[in-house]
């Protein structure tokens, strides 16, 4: 059997996977069809005030997942950008100096209703961090890229002629995209569920910030699409669910919650 290009590429880049075991969440949450509470939108003095209180937790989670990381690593610096030419979005990115920069939109926190909300975002975002999630996808990038220039190049050989630089250029820019987007779903599911520990943490409600899940702006249909980058909205507020619901259990017995404390008791 022969397999698409792009399967066979998702095959092969199966070793830059996930870390942490994500829960399997089937369907939507318990009351995840609810909509939010109304209230008012975040200011910048709330993300200021939230920040203050996700950033220290999320430093501390950071060190203890990763021990062996340099200061720097989970050293977060957290912006919130103003211009309006930006989409209602947040993403995580690297300074100049090696440090992880988080950068939330105002149209993103014009968006949330909480500061659940807010700190459920700002907790997920330090988790693709904690995670690895951007040198994962750059490795992915690269062995996606050298794969299907390489079958491009093979391809013209087995036929007696030789692939054109060109097309082999363009074959890797597919390949560079493909790669990243391999594990993109499975990325978002595991800053998710380890946000959901930090939020909690920092003192926050991870359920009611996932409702941030279910603004029209932000909503996301998910699919079986290969290159889809995040998965349903109503799958990650079950996996928020599932995750909080054993943040309680951990509580309850005392221990400070923590992936590594799953199953004890």
């Amino acid at each position: 059997m022969r397999l698409p290009a792009a399967s066979l590429l998702c095959l092969l880049v199966a070793a830059c996977g996930t870390t942490y075991e994500v829960p399997v969440a089937g369907g939507a949450a318990p009351g995840s069809t609810v909509p939010a509470v109304a209230g008012a939108n975040r200011t910048a003095r709330d993300f200021g005030r939230v920040v203050s209180r996700v950033e220290p937790a999320a430093e501390a989670f950071c060190h203890e997942e990763v021990p062996s990381a340099p200061p720097a690593y989970c050293d977060f610096r957290v912006l919130l950008d103003t211009d309006p030419r930006m989409p209602p979005n947040a993403f995580q990115t690297r300074g100049e100096d090696g440090r992880p920069v988080i950068v939330v939109g105002s149209r993103l926190l014009a968006e949330m209703q909480s500061d659940d909300e807010l700190a459920f975002v700002l907790s997920h975002e330090m988790s693709h961090q904690i995670a690895g999630h951007i040198g994962k996808q750059e490795q992915q990038q690269v062995l996606g890229a050298l794969i299907m220039g390489g079958l491009v190049a093979a391809a013209g050989n087995g036929y007696g002629g030789v692939a054109s630089q060109d097309a082999i250029e363009r074959a890797m820019d597919v390949g560079a995209y493909v790669g990243a987007r391999a594990y993109s779903q499975s990325y978002e599911f595991e800053a998710d569920t380890l946000g959901t520990y930090i939020a909690a943490r920092a003192g926050y409600s991870p359920e009611r910030g996932a409702d941030i899940f279910g603004r029209p702006a932000l909503a996301s249909p998910g699919g079986p699409a290969i290159l889809a980058s995040h998965p349903a909205s109503a799958q990650r507020q079950a996996v928020v669910a599932q995750v909080a619901a054993e943040v309680r259990r951990q509580q309850a017995l005392g221990l400070v919650p923590d992936p590594s404390n799953v199953g004890r008791g």
